[in-house]
């Protein structure tokens, strides 16, 4: 059923709820009246007996009548039937033949005054009138039962008057006029309830739109999302204060959607075709933010809310990133655990084959008996390397490494790292110059872990440096007045890609193309050991590289130096 339809059947319901209101009052009224004249009639002289009888018919037919119609009344009320069109039409037929028989009655009376004195005829004349005046409100709800109703009334009336001729055409047009008269009151009796049924109903509607209008400003101004209330006609009608304070604007009340869109670019971006539909979607905002957007239709009215996930984003990025170090992690632990099989088997091998030979007295010159025990003591040196490193960086892990701070002059760390260096540099066929810490106050650090962490960074030099070249090793005060120490080799350099994972736990030499060049292996912790030691003295590390030309590595001791008992930090 269409909305016309509905809003039909409701006026049409209410026409005979305003028609039936009256049924006690034009009940009691016609009771009332029909009692009066039939006492008119019972103390008067002019009626024969069968006049008089058919009076006594004619009273109860009247309140036959006013009961029959008081008893359907009370009967009717609290039944809720559907009105269809078809039965409005029906009820509304029976009500106007039921004015209409009721009229008559009232226009029969005359048919009794035809002997009366003029002054008992305008007696009765006069209660019918005010029967016909009365039934303009009481029955003006359904204006062609009131039509009816006069008409069967008054128009009898006026034919009796005329009939008698004389001064009584006076009183017939009167009548007549009289009749004109209430018909033309019935049309706007008639037109004021028309309007009272539309406002009434306006008015239903109205309460129904605010109580939902209601209804949804509790649940958007309670919500913490940004929200935004459009009506059928796409105008803007409610919002709340998270919608202004995300939009650093204040939306105007009836503004269109389009206009809303407006207010914030971004608010466009989900939009590929038009605003028609509804849609859900995440996307980036200019200014780094995320946003959730949702578009959806609620009845009649179109909700837009806006949410900031720029947090979650920010934790879903971050798991991201975390997953993608735990598999970086894995796969180098796997690496790191192939490396150390054949690192491990490779000096034990050694180890064992040559004790074996020495053993069995398969050889008896004693300079390669010399020969192999040297070998064994170089494996067996290298394997115990690899075992220290595994140590220290499980130590680290644990945080079970102690520094063992003491006063230290860098002049004499300078000197001994280059010195502990210098053997692997000549089996290499590198120079190590080491210069510089003489103009430094004394460092407060743990000497054995600083040793161990600057000659890894020679080692590192060294080993990509070819024969000839030299390793710089330099400690200088910079004109900011940092202390610096610098170790620097001319080798192929380190390719930028490379950088990140340069202090990366597992990550082996093997897997840098300037250390496979030098035929030099590792177990992948020395650097990464390196970095936390110095990160536990709070020595910072940059490093400056150029493929083909080298590599400088700079360690900033600066938080290291200890200050004269008489000098402040700022002195520095």
């Amino acid at each position: 059923m269409s909305s016309t339809a509905v809003g039909s059947n409701r006026y049409h319901a209410e026409v005979l709820r305003l028609f039936l209101k009256q049924t006690p009052i034009n009940s009691g009224v016609t009771a009332t009246a029909a009692l009066v004249v039939m006492a008119q009639f019972v103390f008067s002289d002019y009626l024969s007996p069968v006049g008089f009888a058919l009076s006594l018919v004619w009273a109860g037919l009247h309140l036959g009548g006013s009961l029959w119609h008081y008893r359907r009344w009370r009967l009717s009320q609290g039944k809720a039937r559907i009105l269809t069109r078809s039965r409005f039409r029906r009820l509304a037929r029976r009500s106007v033949w039921g004015s209409g028989i009721s009229g008559a009655l009232w226009g029969a009376s005359c048919l009794f005054m035809q002997e009366a004195p003029p002054l008992d005829q305008y007696i009765v004349a006069l209660a019918v009138a005010s029967i016909m005046s009365g039934s303009v409100t009481t029955l003006g709800a359904l204006r062609y039962a009131a039509y009816a109703f006069q008409t069967a009334g008054m128009l009898p009336w006026a034919v009796f008057f005329a009939v008698q001729g004389g001064v009584h055409w006076t009183l017939a047009i009167l009548a007549a006029v009289y009749w004109v008269a209430m018909t033309l009151s019935v049309r706007r009796v008639n037109a004021t309830y028309r309007e009272a049924i539309v406002a009434r109903g306006a008015q239903a509607r109205l309460s129904r739109h605010l109580a939902r209008l209601r209804e949804e400003w509790l649940t958007v101004a309670s919500v913490t999302d940004a929200v935004a209330l459009f009506d059928a006609q796409n105008r803007l009608i409610l919002w709340n204060r998270a919608m202004e304070t995300l939009l650093s604007a204040v939306p105007s009340l009836g503004m269109g959607f389009e206009a809303f869109l407006t207010l914030a670019p971004w608010q466009r971006t989900p939009l590929a075709e038009g605003t028609i539909g509804q849609w859900s979607a995440d996307f980036a905002v200019g200014d780094g933010r995320y946003m959730q957007s949702i578009l959806a239709q609620r009845g009649a009215w179109r909700v837009l809310c806006h949410r900031d996930v720029s947090a979650l984003k920010a934790r879903e990025l971050s798991l991201d990133a975390e997953r993608a170090r735990a598999v970086r992690a894995d796969r180098a632990k796997s690496t790191f655990l192939a490396t150390m099989s054949h690192e491990l088997r490779t000096p034990l091998n050694a180890i064992m084959g040559f004790s074996e030979v020495i053993r069995d007295g398969h050889v008896s010159d004693p300079r390669r008996i010399a020969n192999y025990a040297g070998d064994i003591h170089q494996s067996a040196a290298h394997l115990l390397a690899i075992i220290n490193d595994i140590l220290d960086i499980a130590r680290i892990e644990n945080a079970e490494i102690v520094l063992h701070r003491a006063p230290i002059p860098m002049a004499e760390l300078v000197a001994e790292t280059a010195r502990i260096s210098s053997g692997q540099a000549r089996r290499l066929g590198v120079t190590v110059h080491a210069r510089g810490g003489d103009d430094w106050p004394l460092i407060i650090g743990d000497r054995t872990r600083l040793a161990q962490a600057i000659c890894n960074f020679l080692s590192n030099a060294v080993k990509v440096s070819q024969s000839g070249q030299i390793v710089q090793m330099t400690a200088r005060i910079s004109e900011e007045g940092r202390y610096l120490l610098t170790v620097r080799d001319t080798g192929p350099g380190i390719p930028p890609e490379r950088l990140p994972d340069l202090f990366r736990p597992f990550a082996t030499f093997d897997d840098r193309d300037a250390y496979r060049a030098a035929g030099e292996r590792g177990t992948g912790l020395g650097l990464a050991i390196t970095k936390d030691l110095l990160d536990a003295h709070g020595i910072a590390i940059s490093i400056e590289t150029q493929v083909g030309t080298g590599t400088s590595v700079t360690l900033d001791f600066t938080p290291c130096i200890e200050l004269p008992r008489d000098a402040e930090p700022g002195d520095l």
